[in-house]
């Protein structure tokens, strides 16, 4: 049986900026809070709103905020994810802070989050990462 999470959008990290498409409506763009010449596009999606942040031309981060209706749906969502931002290579947990679970992408490319405390699920570039915060 599928949620509403099973078809989310999976989109390419670092292609262009035009080149991004979202099966969604556009809701707000903002500028980056913490990281210049960046903006985040929140979309409504089926399932809740993706962000997305656009830094130099290029798609940076992915911000899933589809919370799932089951523990068996999170962990059928993320195992897509990963798989998807993971392009072949695997994860490996850097820190579980009793909120959520970093991870990096065992070639150092890209980073991911998971908020199990809201449910919420990032991917993105080391380089914006590095930014970012």
């Amino acid at each position: 049986m599928g949620c509403l999470t099973d078809d989310l959008p999976l989109l390419e990290l670092l292609c262009a900026a035009d080149e991004v498409r979202i099966p969604g409506e556009l809701k707000s763009s903002f500028p980056h809070e913490n990281a210049p010449d960046a903006v985040t596009d929140t979309y409504v999606v089926d399932g809740g709103r993706l962000l997305l942040t656009l830094w130099h031309g290029r798609l940076h981060e992915v911000i899933y905020r589809t919370p799932a209706e089951s523990v068996e749906d999170a962990s059928r969502r993320n195992d897509r994810l990963f798989a998807h931002y993971g392009q072949g290579d695997g994860w490996t947990e850097i820190l579980d802070n009793g909120f959520g679970r970093t991870y990096r992408r065992t070639d150092q490319q890209r980073y991911a989050l998971w908020s199990y405390a809201m449910d919420i699920t990032t991917f993105g570039t080391m380089g914006f990462h590095q930014v970012k915060w």
